[in-house]
């Protein structure tokens, strides 16, 4: 039984295929994204310890705070999406209007202020909450278009292989444009290489974002959302739905398991290549390599998809992944080939997790409301971002956590029970994070023809209506 005003009609528009310029628009979107995210995933917690000089602790603390900001701000900030929709029709203008102030506040992610240590502590924390605000106002609306654009799954699939692909080249830039950048202005020292790197990857950011928006179109029928009373009962109307919608639970656990064991490599790798291969002369083609499997292997995992299904997909995706990880581990003894080979296939199966993610979760929405006879989009949305987040400052804290029981200190040469530590975290840990999701996904509830029941069930309900 459907709720009155809760939930949307299957428009015509919704059901119409997708021109090119609307796939690509929205693909390469997830480039500035990614070159956000992953930027300071790479570089902010080495930046932190080995450029600011703040202990591993400190540096884990502020990602920690940044992570508690983000239980306060995304549920607003998604609450504050859906009803700009309601009265808007769209979510385009809300990523216009927050490009620019994400790409100024990466560049002051590496901004070094001038003072002493409580200044530069409190300047880097005043910093990491400005980004993570201005990220969320900018990802809410994006994450959310895919369900305005169509209900096919084959056609979500699709994009999100686009957003792969845009996001792994956001990811590549950043990756190799950061270090070249450090690199080139070396004589000035690091601060000023990461603060030259930030500045221009943050214009390239706000560029791409402002494009991305003008060639993203939503349809003339959007489906109308319709805001309630007070944030309050936005907030309740999302742990209800959420509550009752088995497949979204499944994905929230698959966020997490995903963002920790991911992130946790990404934020490893330099002390990886610097203390424990001791190759740091490597660093652009390790830390490219992901990007560019990532790239190679997003079609194949889309087109895996639809000869066969999401969860399938997934599932393949995660087990070459976990080889990687664990051929990763072996790099110390197999030298610096073995770690790029790993590095490639650690890309190659780790492209399968977002493209088939973000494929599932306009499905689950449609589950849910089919379900509960509630629709809830951005609110949806902005719940997975905040999981996605929440995951990414405990994998900071887990990092910057590790790195100190292990004793490892910026300005001495770590010991072997560092050295040990550093491995597994870029290795060990996260294979073990890919087989934890290989458990969840298997259980998986909604395949394409279910899926295409309940778009019909939708459309039949709203007929009715």
């Amino acid at each position: 039984m459907s709720l009155p005003n809760t939930h949307s009609p299957v428009t015509p528009s919704a059901r119409a295929p997708l021109g090119i310029g609307t796939r690509i628009g929205y693909g390469i979107g997830d480039f500035g994204f990614v070159a956000a995210w992953q930027g300071a995933a790479l570089f902010l917690l080495y930046f932190y310890t080995d450029v600011l000089l703040l202990s591993p602790w400190v540096a884990g603390t502020i990602y920690l705070t940044g992570m508690i900001w983000d239980a306060v701000s995304d549920p607003l900030v998604a609450s504050h999406a859906d009803r700009f929709a309601a009265r808007r029709g769209r979510y385009g203008p809300l990523l216009r209007r927050a490009a620019i102030p994400l790409g100024l506040s990466y560049a002051l992610l590496f901004a070094v202020p001038a003072g002493g240590e409580v200044w530069t502590i409190g300047a880097a924390l005043a910093g990491h909450l400005i980004f993570r605000t201005a990220y969320t106002y900018a990802s809410m609306p994006y994450n959310t278009l895919p369900v305005r654009l169509t209900t096919d799954g084959d056609a979500r699939s699709s994009l999100s292989a686009l957003r792969v692909i845009g996001a792994a080249l956001g990811g590549l830039t950043v990756a190799i444009a950061t270090p070249l950048l450090v690199q080139a202005t070396a004589h000035a020292g690091e601060r000023t290489g990461y603060g030259l790197a930030s500045f221009v990857i943050g214009a390239v950011i706000i560029a791409i974002l402002l494009g991305s928006s003008l060639a993203t179109r939503e349809p003339d029928r959007p489906r109308p959302v319709a805001p309630k009373a007070n944030i309050r009962q936005d907030i309740l109307e999302l742990w209800s739905a959420t509550r009752r919608n088995g497949p979204l639970q499944r994905l929230l656990v698959l966020m997490m398991l995903a963002t920790i064991g991911f992130a946790l490599f990404i934020q490893s790798q330099l002390y990886f290549l610097n203390h424990v291969l001791e190759a740091p002369e490597i660093a652009a083609a390790i830390l490219a390599g992901p990007a560019l499997a990532m790239i190679i292997a997003a079609p194949l995992w889309m087109m895996l998809s639809a000869r066969t299904s999401k969860r399938s997909t997934m599932i393949s995706g995660l087990l070459v992944a976990t080889v990687g990880y664990v051929m990763m581990g072996l790099a110390p003894l197999g030298g610096v080939s073995v770690a790029l080979v790993a590095i490639c296939l650690i890309g190659a199966g780790s492209a399968a997790i977002p493209v088939m993610f973000w494929s599932m979760m306009p499905d689950v929405i449609d589950h849910g409301e089919l379900s509960t006879g509630i629709r809830v989009e951005a609110r949806t949305f902005g719940l997975t971002t905040f999981v996605q987040k929440c995951s990414a400052g405990l994998a900071a804290l887990l990092t910057g956590g590790l790195l100190t029981l292990s004793g490892y200190a910026a300005e001495e040469a770590p010991g072997g029970y560092a050295l040990d530590s550093i491995t597994a975290m870029v290795s060990w840990i996260p294979a073990a994070f890919m087989l934890a999701m290989v458990m969840v996904t298997r259980r998986y509830p909604v395949s394409r023809d279910q899926h295409r029941t309940n778009i019909n069930r939708l459309a039949s309900r709203s007929d009715a209506d």
